[in-house]
């Protein structure tokens, strides 16, 4: 059985995937309400409106608004494993991998590729652009870099089983076409993140790379069977997002090692060289696991 079909022991009645949605609906929104409580009860007396990530992260400060913007992932994260083992009753494994172990060489293979990539071409432009301030302090970088190694795992993670897992199988099960599936929930991946800061900061148009970037791992996902090698990717690519640069504009607001302060234009360039990264992610790995396209 390929890894993106349900196991065929498994419980997925209408009621069961409709159970199971609303609880990772109401983890999500329980988690959130930490923030909003901690400003509430703590920081009431603010004389100025906190409205914009960059307020929440001046009024309560940054590693405590990273740590409860991350929370509600650990609640989702949690609930989606109780709903497999107990709702579906499916082995915890059946999300993850379609081998008969989960390959923490391909994680590790696939986090470091590609944390290469996001970090050569991140300095390049910071670099190329000129109007950034190396901030680092190690009295504030260290315990950001522990929240990070933390929790920035459980985030992505989470976001794969949900968008790369449990969407994908259910789409295939739904349109009998991998394509399908990979295309439909590619995009909604990519509109997950409409509410983002930086959409905000430079239009929707950034949606595209979003949704591009789900379709790709959904189709990496599908070609190897697995969540492995998406799962390194999305936890590179957000560790490298937390812990280099930092703006006043993007949603994560840490204490990185650099601060940019150029403006982010129109981020046609940025869909281009992002495109252009996977690609040379995609046929290095193909070199390396010799994935078969066709499948």
């Amino acid at each position: 059985m390929h890894f993106v079909e349900h196991p065929p022991q498994g419980k997925f009645s209408f009621g069961r995937i409709s159970l199971t949605i609303g609880l990772v609906i109401l983890a999500y929104f329980v988690g959130s309400l930490f923030l909003f409580l901690d400003v509430y009860l703590n920081f009431q007396s603010h004389n100025d409106p906190i409205i914009s990530i960059a307020d929440f992260a001046d009024v309560m400060g940054k590693n405590r608004l990273f740590i409860w913007m991350l929370f509600p992932f650990v609640l989702v994260f949690a609930t989606l494993i109780f709903a497999t083992k107990y709702i579906h009753q499916i082995p915890i494994k059946s999300i993850f991998t379609g081998r008969d172990r989960f390959d923490w060489k391909r994680v590790f293979f696939s986090f470091l590729l590609w944390g290469f990539l996001c970090i050569l071409t991140t300095l390049l432009d910071l670099f190329y652009h000129g109007n950034f301030t190396l901030t680092f302090e190690w009295s504030r970088f260290i315990p950001l870099f522990i929240l990070s190694i933390l929790l920035l795992p459980i985030q992505t993670t989470c976001e794969e089983l949900l968008f790369r897992s449990y969407l994908l199988k259910g789409l295939k099960g739904k349109f009998g076409s991998s394509l399908a599936a990979i295309l439909v929930s590619g995009i909604m991946f990519g509109l997950i993140h409409a509410g983002n800061p930086e959409i905000a900061k430079i239009g929707y148009h950034l949606l595209i790379y979003y949704a591009l970037i789900g379709i790709f791992l959904g189709y990496i996902v599908t070609l190897d069977n697995g969540l492995e090698l998406s799962i390194g990717f999305h936890a590179a690519n957000n560790l490298v997002i937390a812990l280099l640069v930092t703006t006043n504009w993007q949603a994560f607001q840490t204490d990185a090692v650099f601060t940019d302060y150029n403006n982010p234009g129109n981020a046609w360039w940025t869909i281009l060289l992002g495109s252009l990264m996977l690609l040379i992610f995609f046929f290095l790995l193909l070199w390396k696991y010799k994935l078969k396209i066709s499948r």
